[in-house]
């Protein structure tokens, strides 16, 4: 291993967090968004600077790992749980429906599937999250360390659209939390598949647009309230269950 390799190897982490926001953030005033394949890009250029082809050529296994069998269904599974929990909640305390769930159209369905957050999945989970993994693999709690760095990191990098106003505060602080700990779970239960976690992104998109029309106003407000409440208590039992009593099954070494 050559200097400049040692260096990059040292300092890979910090190295694809800063190229992640780079490259995901510099497209943010003319296209007024986030270019969701930063991350996974980010990932590909740290890899082949510290590992090479021996790193990318794991990192692709992880990628194209797609059996994870009932996982698929579970993951959006727990997304229409805690939606339908928010639901129910909101129309108890008295909110009105203006329009009823539907499916988005075919237009925005392929828009998120090329264009969604789904895309973000191969860099945080295909690298950032193993790699964390294995660097505190021998700490009893290394798996909830490595979770909470990534959803850290994973809020910090939506932080442009929170100033913009294009996503609440306590989506990026909070829900990001969340989400990313679910995602571990789908990750190291499936024995590391990136599809899976991919799949229950993009689900998670096609819901959020779903339900979105549902509620206007101070209503719309106290159902996302609702629904990242509900989606926290749900991370926060799968990681009391896997975490501090089994262990994350599959968790990479």
């Amino acid at each position: 291993m050559n200097q400049p390799q040692k260096l990059f190897t040292k300092y890979q982490l910090p190295l694809f967090f800063l190229l992640s926001y780079l490259l995901s953030w510099w497209a943010l005033l003319p296209l007024r968004g986030l270019i969701a394949q930063g991350p996974a890009l980010a990932a590909v250029i740290v890899i082949a600077l510290t590992t090479g082809r021996t790193g990318l050529h794991e990192f692709w296994g992880r990628l194209i790992k797609f059996r994870a069998g009932w996982l698929y269904l579970i993951g959006p599974a727990i997304i229409v749980g805690y939606y339908l929990a928010a639901l129910v909640i909101n129309l108890l305390l008295g909110a009105t429906v203006i329009n009823p769930p539907h499916l988005p159209s075919a237009a925005v369905l392929l828009e998120l599937l090329l264009l969604g957050g789904m895309w973000e999945e191969p860099g945080w989970s295909g690298y950032a999250l193993p790699t964390l993994q294995k660097r505190f693999a021998k700490s009893p709690n290394g798996a909830l360390i490595a979770t909470l760095i990534v959803g850290i990191f994973r809020g910090i990098w939506h932080l442009p659209l929170v100033i913009f106003g294009g996503m609440p505060w306590y989506d990026a602080a909070v829900f990001s939390l969340a989400f990313q700990t679910i995602i571990s779970w789908l990750y190291n239960k499936s024995g590391g598949s990136v599809p899976v976690v991919m799949f229950f992104h993009y689900m998670s998109n096609v819901l959020f647009v779903m339900v979105s029309p549902v509620f206007t106003g101070t209503d719309k407000t106290m159902y996302t309230i609702l629904s990242y409440t509900f989606a926290c208590l749900a991370a926060l039992a799968l990681a009391w269950k896997s975490q501090f009593k089994l262990g994350w099954a599959g968790t990479e070494n």
